[in-house]
């Protein structure tokens, strides 16, 4: 039994159809990032680029073509980029999140939103924070020497009022 795990865990590697971290099949990105995978060397050709939300010229969050907002999160050096996010209550939105260095969790406490990240791959998940307050994030996979300062904040609003 274990030779044939074995050998199914090597057929997959070689064939290039083990799992990766992203629940977004079929979304495309664009640029370097390739079915949840991301060179961690060339962020800056990427949305990675811009931890956060995405948001048009006027500074306001942008649906894409599934119905929810994008928002951007890169894990390393001991700190999430960015230290604060900003997200609507009540709207779905769907988290990018990868690591530039080592292994790192991404938590949102007294949720069930719970990843692994790993340089170079691309986690990808849809959550709706359902009520305004704040949400912490914590890295709960041990990184290094400063894992323990490894947080960031969801800051989530009321949804504001359109005439």
């Amino acid at each position: 039994m274990t030779v044939l795990l074995f050998v199914g865990v090597i057929a997959s590697l070689i064939s290039g159809t083990y799992p990766l971290l992203s629940a977004g099949t079929g979304h495309a990105h664009e640029g370097p990032i390739v079915k949840g995978r991301v060179d961690p060397a060339q962020l800056a050709a990427t949305p990675f680029a811009k931890p956060g939300l995405v948001v048009d010229r006027a500074g306001q969050p942008v649906m894409n073509d599934r119905g929810t907002l994008d928002a951007y999160l890169v894990a390393g050096g001991f700190t999430f980029q960015p230290a604060v996010l900003r997200v609507p209550a009540g709207v779905p939105v769907t988290l990018h999140v990868t690591a530039t260095d080592v292994v790192h969790g991404f938590q949102v406490t007294g949720t069930n939103v719970n990843v692994e990240i790993l340089p170079g791959h691309v986690a990808s998940l849809t959550v709706t924070f359902r009520h305004p307050g704040e949400q912490h994030v914590i890295c709960n996979e041990y990184c290094g020497a400063g894992h323990h300062n490894m947080i960031t904040r969801f800051i989530v609003e009321a949804p504001t009022e359109t005439p």
